[in-house]
C-alpha cells in the first residue's frame, strides 16, 4: 500500500495504490478563505473517489486519515469540503456553511422594468476577467466564507450553481466601458437560477432583476431562483416585490471545514478579533482568554491596546488581566469562528466548559453571521 501525491500548481493529488492498481484518489487545493476581514489558508476537499471493485475496504478513510496529517505538515490553517451526509464527522468535519436561496415569481420580477436604466450588456470575455475580480473581491471583501479570487486562477465561469451545468454571463458597462455590474446564471431551458453577481451601485440591482425576469418569461418558466446570502444588498432590494427563502442546514454534510493548526489561525484572526473587541464596552479591560481544544491552546490577551496571543497566561493574569477559559472540540470551535453557531448555542453543549468572565466576551468575539460562498466556487 502506497500514497503518491502529485503536485500541479495549487492543486495536489493524493492517491491510494495497491500493489500497481490504483483504488481511490482525492484533491488538495490551495485556497485563502475569508473569515470576515482576515484570510486565512485553507485546503479544499475535492475529487473523492474510489474505484467502484475497492470499494468498503477501507481505503478511503485510510487516504484521509493519511491527507489529514498531510494538510497539517503543510501548513493549511483550516481545510473545507462539501460532504456526503455522515461521512466526514468522523474526520473531524463540522457543517459550518448553510446554502441559501430565494425565489421570486416573474411576474413580481417584472415590476422591476420602470426602475431599470438602460446600459449596454454583454456576455463576459477572458479579457473582462480582471475587472470582473476586482468588482468580486471588493464586493465580498468582509464577507466569511468567499473565497480570494486572483486573475491567474480564475479566468472563467466554468459552472453555474451546479457542476454539471454550464454558466451563461452578462456585463453592463458604462459609455465609457467602465464595469457596472455583472451576473452569472445557469445555462437551462426551463429555469433562471442566479449563480453569482455584483454590481459597483445598488441603484443597478432594478436592472439586473428585470433581466431575469425577461429571461424567465423567455424560458416561460414561473419564477426565477438567487444563489446570494440573505444579506447580501441584491437580496434586500429584491424583497420589496415579494421573495421565498430556503435556508438548508444539514446535520452532519454540504458545507464542512475542521481546523489544523490552531496558533496560526488565531494570528490571522487576531486583528480581526482585536476590531470587534474594540467595539465593546469592555475594550477599556484587560482579559486573557484561553481557548483550549483537542489540537492545542491558544491565550489571546485582550487590553485597550488590541489583541496578542501570549505564550505564558499566568504571566498576563500577573499584569492584571482577569484570566477566562474555554474548553471544547475543535469542530465546535470551527463553527463559532464562522459564525455557524451563536456563542449560547454551542455552550449549551456537555463536552463545552467555560471559566471566568469567557461567556461576554465569545459573544462579542464570535457573533453569529452569514457564511457564504458563491456557487461557481465550488470545488
Amino acid at each position: 500500500m502506497q500514497i503518491k501525491t502529485t503536485d500541479n500548481g495549487r492543486r495536489h493529488r493524493r492517491a491510494l495504490w495497491i500493489d500497481d492498481t490504483e483504488v481511490a484518489h482525492l484533491w488538495v487545493i490551495d485556497y485563502t478563505l475569508r473569515i470576515a476581514s482576515a484570510e486565512v489558508r485553507m485546503a479544499g476537499i475535492g475529487g473523492v473517489h474510489t474505484e467502484r471493485e475497492h470499494r468498503m475496504k477501507g481505503y478511503m478513510r485510510h487516504l484521509f486519515e493519511d491527507t489529514l496529517d498531510y494538510m497539517q505538515r503543510e501548513g493549511y490553517d483550516v481545510s473545507m469540503l462539501f460532504g456526503i451526509p455522515n461521512f466526514y464527522t468522523k474526520f473531524g468535519y463540522a457543517t459550518a456553511m448553510p446554502a441559501h436561496r430565494f425565489t421570486i415569481k416573474t411576474r413580481d420580477a417584472e415590476d422591476a422594468q420602470p426602475h431599470a436604466a438602460v446600459y449596454p450588456s454583454r456576455p463576459i470575455t477572458a479579457g473582462d476577467m480582471p475587472a470582473i475580480v476586482a468588482l468580486y473581491n471588493q464586493s465580498n471583501a468582509t464577507r466569511t466564507g468567499t473565497l480570494v479570487r486572483d486573475t491567474a486562477t480564475f479566468t472563467a465561469f466554468d459552472k453555474g450553481t451546479d457542476w454539471s451545468v454550464g454558466a451563461e454571463t452578462a456585463l453592463w458597462e458604462d459609455a465609457g466601458g467602465r464595469l457596472l455590474a455583472y451576473a452569472v446564471w445557469d445555462r437551462a431551458r426551463t429555469e433562471v437560477n442566479i449563480a453569482e453577481l455584483a454590481a459597483v451601485d445598488p441603484a443597478l440591482f432594478p436592472t439586473l432583476l428585470y433581466h431575469f425576469a425577461q429571461q424567465a418569461i423567455e424560458k416561460r418558466c414561473e419564477a426565477v431562483t438567487a444563489y446570494v446570502p440573505p444579506d447580501h444588498a441584491f437580496a434586500e432590494y429584491a424583497q420589496r416585490y415579494g421573495i421565498t427563502w430556503t435556508i438548508e442546514c444539514p446535520r452532519h454534510g454540504d458545507g464542512m471545514l475542521r481546523i489544523f493548526n490552531q496558533k496560526p489561525l488565531f494570528k490571522k484572526l487576531r486583528t480581526m478579533l482585536a476590531d470587534r473587541w474594540a467595539r465593546t464596552h469592555q475594550a477599556e479591560d484587560s482579559i486573557t482568554l484561553t481557548i483550549q481544544t483537542d489540537l492545542d491552546a491558544t491565550t489571546l490577551a485582550f487590553s485597550a491596546a488590541g489583541c496578542k496571543i501570549v505564550a505564558d497566561p499566568a504571566s498576563a493574569a500577573s499584569r492584571g488581566s482577569s484570566p477566562a477559559r474555554l474548553d471544547l472540540s475543535q469542530d465546535k470551535l470551527v463553527q463559532l469562528v464562522m459564525g455557524y453557531r451563536s456563542v449560547s448555542d454551542v455552550v449549551n453543549s456537555a463536552d463545552v466548559t467555560l471559566a471566568g468572565a469567557a461567556l461576554p466576551l465569545l459573544k462579542a468575539l464570535f457573533p453569529k453571521q452569514v457564511a457564504f460562498m458563491w456557487k461557481p466556487d465550488y470545488f
